[in-house]
């Protein structure tokens, strides 16, 4: 089934974008620009930026780089995925955020979060200089100066400022991403979006991850419709052979790019398994993500495909995603399941 959806943008579909650090910024910025426009062209209702210092992710100001996508592209939602927040003055932070927003005419999808475990962060709370022991009062304090700021008026002295521009609708768009079961309870009573990763340090993703969704609609205060975005990789290809042969020439020919949590893999189906990557045709992958317990809660999909912007094969991975999986997932314009 091949669904046209050109212009046409899909509730819930999303692209999550990972922009690596290759040496090229100039011309890999520029290419990741492109994909935003295709993927608006091509159905996608929300692009998603990965935001990281000192890592493989060579984007280190997401709403910088969403700015200039603000400027090229008229309905796609433009979300970041995450900020950070330990690294940022969060008053600083809101006003860029409201200023994005103010140049997207209100599409910005504004997510934020602690920054990843399990030593993923630990170089940026060195080059920092903060402690990484310190990690979740920092974000705690942080969150709620963000909120102060998008909310209403900021203490100044004896004064009472407010942002320019006006925030205007931003807080309600406010995601937080977690794997923390006590944080995902307090982020549904903020009657925040959850932002679930691809991976967890240990287990099946789904049922973990579903318990997460279990404390945070648990939790939630329902003033505000609960939303849960969840990533997943997929590898769209003939056949589940030709996905592993896919990914074979690309270890090969850019092996630094494919780190997984385990180390650098020696084969394509090492890859595949450690990093939870949804592969082979159509058919496969949509079994692959109906049997996924926590995806089948969710309410925005946000997928990215494990090959270089560059190749032909990404793009045609878009278009597959958009036309031939995607419609036949789970409804997208539901509330999601308790």
């Amino acid at each position: 089934m091949t669904v046209d959806l050109t212009s046409n943008p899909q509730r819930g579909l999303s692209l999550f974008l990972t922009i690596p650090a290759d040496g090229e910024p100039v011309r890999t910025y520029n290419q990741s620009l492109e994909i935003v426009r295709l993927a608006e062209e091509i159905g996608y209702e929300t692009v998603w930026a990965a935001e990281a210092h000192f890592t493989l992710i060579g984007l280190p100001s997401a709403l910088t780089f969403l700015a200039a996508a603000s400027q090229t592209t008229t309905t796609i939602r433009l979300g970041t995925a995450v900020v950070p927040l330990t690294f940022d003055n969060p008053i600083r932070l809101a006003e860029t955020a409201a200023l994005v927003d103010a140049l997207s005419d209100g599409r910005l999808e504004f997510g934020v979060g602690k920054g990843n475990g399990g030593g993923f962060s630990t170089v940026a709370f060195e080059a920092f200089n903060l402690s990484e022991d310190d990690r979740e009062s920092l974000y705690a304090h942080a969150l709620d100066d963000l909120r102060r700021a998008l909310g209403g008026t900021i203490t100044a002295g004896e004064k009472e400022v407010t942002l320019y521009p006006p925030p205007a609708g931003l807080l309600p768009r406010l995601w937080q991403a977690t794997g923390n079961p006590r944080t995902a309870a307090e982020i549904g009573r903020a009657g925040d979006s959850l932002l679930l990763h691809r991976l967890v340090p240990s287990g099946d993703a789904g049922q973990i991850q579903s318990g997460l969704i279990d404390d945070y609609l648990g939790a939630h205060t329902r003033e505000r419709s609960p939303r849960i975005g969840i990533s997943r990789v997929l590898l769209p290809a003939p056949s589940r052979q030709e996905a592993i042969s896919l990914l074979e020439s690309e270890l090969r020919r850019n092996p630094g790019q494919y780190v997984t949590p385990g180390g650098p893999p020696g084969t394509a189906e090492e890859f595949l398994a450690r990093s939870n990557v949804k592969y082979g045709d159509p058919d496969d992958i949509v079994e692959q993500l109906l049997a996924d317990a926590a995806f089948a809660r969710s309410t925005d999909y946000l997928f990215s495909i494990p090959l270089p912007q560059s190749s032909p094969r990404f793009r045609d991975g878009l278009r597959l995603i958009a036309q031939e999986i995607f419609p036949r997932l789970p409804a997208h314009d539901r509330a999601p399941t308790a």
